[in-house]
């Protein structure tokens, strides 16, 4: 089973201006909602390949029935934790005429000591032998800054794969626990060792060190440059796919999704990558959060495939 962990799910409101003005009144063209948060973005991939998962985290307030609504239709299993505080709502404002993405994202609700601990208790208790396991995203305000070294810790004693994808603290206790992968991009990475990664080779050696540390597979997202993935058989680098964004959130979270696919199937390093690039380019392509499709996916695999070589 693929567990899913959202510490701080999110209603994803996007809202589509024409040259969308700071202090002036804009109207939108449309908006949408959508449930996210980066794990349960993962879930939604993941269904989308055919890949069955279950979402573990915390929902509290007017969201948490809809959350779960979505979720049933979508045959996505979960098992929240259901909170006293209200699950916050993201807003995305997307400028259809700049090309200009604006996040404004709420900090979530607190989380009490009581609810925390019992949401590790499901945890331990949902974690199995070859189950893969999925840490991804921030932390609702009241969750110590160790929580993923706490679950990682845990899911590692029960012989499961963690996949680890976190900004900041989150993610400097995290790598203690040594996941076996992680996805960081190069600002999160710069951040995590404590000097500015701009280039190819810095990014080669950052994975590098990091693999050494312990860590099996380093992928790195590079936004529109495309990705590089340092792996037990080499490193190797996938070039960016030029194509018309829509919306940027939800890219990462397909490339973990993507991860966990090629690992289940088997999938050499190289078509690893290029399936990673891919999904993330499929998704690129969709408007608000929504999750691409497989069908999609594999159009774009050949194409991928082509922009994909081992460094040495």
């Amino acid at each position: 089973m693929v567990i899913t962990v959202t510490l701080n799910p999110a209603m994803d409101k996007t809202l589509m201006v024409d040259n969308f003005k700071v202090g002036a009144v804009n109207r939108a063209n449309i908006s949408r909602y959508d449930i996210g948060g980066k794990g349960i973005n993962v879930s939604k991939v993941l269904k989308e390949f055919g890949v069955d998962s279950l979402c573990l985290g915390f929902l509290g307030g007017i969201w948490e029935q809809r959350f779960k609504d979505t979720l049933d239709k979508r045959n996505i299993k979960h098992d929240f934790i259901s909170i006293k505080g209200d699950t916050r709502t993201n807003t995305k404002i997307v400028d259809i005429n700049n090309n200009v993405f604006t996040d404004i994202n709420e900090p979530g609700p607190e989380i009490a000591t009581e609810e925390l601990e019992l949401f590790i208790e499901k945890f331990n208790h949902r974690c199995k032998v070859e189950d893969i396991v999925v840490l991804s995203g921030g932390a609702a305000p009241g969750i110590p800054k160790d929580i993923y070294k706490t679950l990682i810790d845990i899911a590692k004693k029960k012989g499961t794969l963690c996949i680890l994808d976190a900004d900041g603290e989150l993610l400097k206790y995290g790598l203690e626990a040594k996941p076996h992968i992680i996805k960081p991009n190069e600002h999160e990475l710069s951040k995590m060792l404590c000097q500015e990664i701009t280039t190819k080779d810095q990014v080669i050696q950052a994975g590098k060190k990091l693999q050494s540390s312990g860590i099996s597979k380093v992928l790195v997202s590079l936004g529109e440059k495309g990705s590089i993935l340092t792996a037990p058989e080499g490193v190797y680098e996938a070039e960016g796919l030029k194509v018309k964004v829509k919306s940027t959130v939800g890219a990462g979270d397909s490339m973990v999704a993507a991860l966990i696919y090629a690992h289940l199937k088997g999938f050499t390093p190289e078509d690893t990558l290029a399936f990673a690039q891919a999904t993330a380019t499929a998704t690129v392509m969709m408007e608000g959060t929504e999750a691409c499709s497989l069908n999609h996916v594999m159009e774009m695999v050949e194409m991928s495939k082509e922009k994909v070589k081992e460094l040495k």
